[in-house]
């Protein structure tokens, strides 16, 4: 607990510092009718709170969806080893989702703040973990070909983006304008909100129109943009 209370006294005094980790959801071969977005951005206060994870997918299209504050970033820690996690649940009628995933603090990480003064972070460079889900869909019925039910699993791996979370430290001191900076670019290469996902946060204007800060270095290349 003495190890948990330093760190997060530490982290304390870093207001408006962000982390954005990207993930990949990579289905298990046991699942059956399973289907889930295929890859996310996690924006997570670095000193611990609620986190919004923004769900992307490229099938059939190239879609987003924000799950405002829907997931929690924590520390998890005893005597012998120190952990950055994060968890989030997802309940609609009878679906649910469980996302679970946690890295080591391995990595020291110098940010410039909102006011211009440097703070060092000790975060997780990588993060792993699982996505379970599971569904009756006893409200449904079987669908044509006589399949009914869904049960599947999905491994997570997280990269810190020192990219994405240089800038959104500098530039926002909340996670609504740190989200709002992502899903932007997110549109910028070519994505839309996902049918049915609940709005994005509102433009902001400090994105200037001639691109200052957004470099297509902050996304792969797979995600920019096809010539004609």
């Amino acid at each position: 607990m003495l190890v948990a209370t330093l760190w997060l006294a530490g982290a304390a005094a870093c207001q408006a510092q962000w982390l954005v980790y990207e993930l990949q959801f990579t289905p298990e071969a046991e699942s059956v009718n399973f289907t889930s977005y295929r890859s996310a951005y996690l924006v997570a206060p670095a000193n611990g709170g609620a986190a919004t994870m923004v769900l992307t997918t490229d099938e059939g299209g190239q879609y987003y969806a924000v799950a405002d504050s829907g997931a929690k970033f924590f520390l998890a820690a005893n005597s012998t080893q120190r952990k950055a996690a994060f968890s989030a649940l997802a309940v609609a009628g009878n679906s649910q989702a469980l996302y679970t995933a946690s890295g080591h603090l391995n990595r020291s990480l110098l940010l410039d703040g909102p006011d211009g003064s440097p703070k060092v972070l000790r975060v997780a460079e990588n993060l792993s973990g699982r996505l379970m889900a599971a569904d009756d869909e006893s409200d449904k019925g079987p669908a044509e070909d006589g399949s009914i039910g869904m049960i599947g699993s999905a491994l997570i791996t997280g990269t810190l983006r020192e990219d994405l979370t240089g800038i959104v430290t500098q530039h926002f001191t909340s996670l609504q304008l740190a989200t709002a900076y992502i899903t932007e670019l997110l549109e910028k290469y070519g994505y839309a909100p996902d049918q049915g996902s609940i709005p994005a946060p509102p433009r902001i204007d400090t994105i200037q129109e001639d691109g200052s800060i957004i470099d297509t270095s902050l996304f792969p290349l797979e995600a920019l943009p096809k010539a004609p």
